[in-house]
């Protein structure tokens, strides 16, 4: 099978590649609320430096969502401490990340070492010493296959993280699949990976507290059958009624966007220090365009913003108001 880049990746991953092969020490993050793509492909990208006999450590601000704990060396990624973070890296790999500032406070201590910035967002703020960055891929996660597959170093577990961020950054295969995604997906297969026990892991086996919550949360479920829009709020005080925290919500706007009616989704989420909205379309609506303007970014089926400072119901007015002054601007 040929999967050929275009001039501008091959320099990239090339660039990549020798930076690892003249480093000894290295230092992975990703955005803060993980998401599959971004925590799968940390793990793909540390079995492979361990593969090489480097040094390397995946810290993260927040901790892993549930339905991911079945990764392999799953174990290896560990949470911020600021008591115990030591900066002594010779490379940091910052993947599946916009801007710095989405690493919270793991930015002040790397911003000055090297830095190696990859990432699929139209957004990207070009942080790093080296910046892959490239909207037509539909996932990080195809962007570490290639790095991995130019140091001929892939399997089966590398595989599995490979194809667990695919398959959840395409909502499944179901939007924003690259022209590489089904060719990627074939490759990985002749690792003898498991899509089915993968599928399951993350679809079919969700904690009970997490349906819970999802429960509590429909009851706030609402629809504008006139610009199509549907939403749904989570509160704090939600969270405490189910013994719940935000990680408990991997897959709740996808859920959303099974609604056949609806062609805008948005899912407001609170936090200590403000809100957190998800952000999908269908298709005809560019949700980034909408999600920039909140100092947010994404992709135009998937994207997100914060709203600092302010609880559910504040956020809720000014999304919708948005949409119903300026909802035209955003159509595809």
């Amino acid at each position: 099978m040929e999967l050929k880049l275009d001039k501008i990746d091959i320099s990239q991953v090339e660039k990549i590649c020798n930076v690892i092969d003249k480093n000894k020490s290295f230092l992975i993050t990703a955005h803060q609320n993980l998401d599959g793509d971004a925590i799968s492909s940390e793990l793909a990208m540390f079995l492979l430096l361990k593969k090489l006999n480097k040094e390397v450590r995946i810290i993260n601000w927040d901790k892993v969502p549930s339905i991911y704990r079945f990764l392999p060396s799953i174990k290896e990624v560990k949470i911020y401490n600021k008591e115990t973070f030591r900066n002594n890296f010779d490379v940091v790999i910052v993947l599946d990340c916009g801007s710095l500032e989405r690493i919270v406070d793991i930015s002040n201590y790397v911003k000055d070492l090297m830095l190696i910035n990859i990432d699929h967002h139209l957004t990207n703020s070009h942080f790093g010493k080296i910046n892959w960055v490239n909207p037509e891929f539909s996932a990080t996660g195809e962007m570490i296959y290639f790095i991995i597959r130019k140091l001929n170093n892939i399997d089966k577990k590398i595989a599995t993280c490979i194809y667990t961020a695919i398959l959840t950054d395409t909502g499944r295969f179901t939007y924003r699949v690259s022209k590489f995604t089904m060719d990627i997906v074939k490759d990985l297969l002749t690792y003898k990976i498991s899509p089915v026990e993968i599928g399951r892991k993350i679809y079919l086996e969700k904690p009970f507290k997490s349906i819970k919550l999802l429960s509590e949360a429909l009851n706030n479920l609402k629809f504008n059958p006139i610009n199509r829009v549907c939403w749904m709020k989570i509160t704090k005080q939600l969270y405490k009624k189910t013994k719940t925290d935000e990680t408990y919500t991997e897959g709740f706007s996808e859920f959303l966007s099974e609604i056949k009616e609806a062609e805008v989704i948005f899912l407001i989420k609170e936090k200590e220090n403000g809100t957190k909205v998800s952000l999908r379309s269908k298709g005809k609506f560019d949700v980034e365009k909408l999600a920039r303007k909140f100092g947010g970014g994404g992709h135009k089926e998937a994207s997100g913003c914060f709203f600092k400072n302010l609880d559910a119901e504040s956020t809720e007015k000014i999304i919708l108001k948005e949409i119903k002054e300026n909802g035209r601007n955003y159509k595809c």
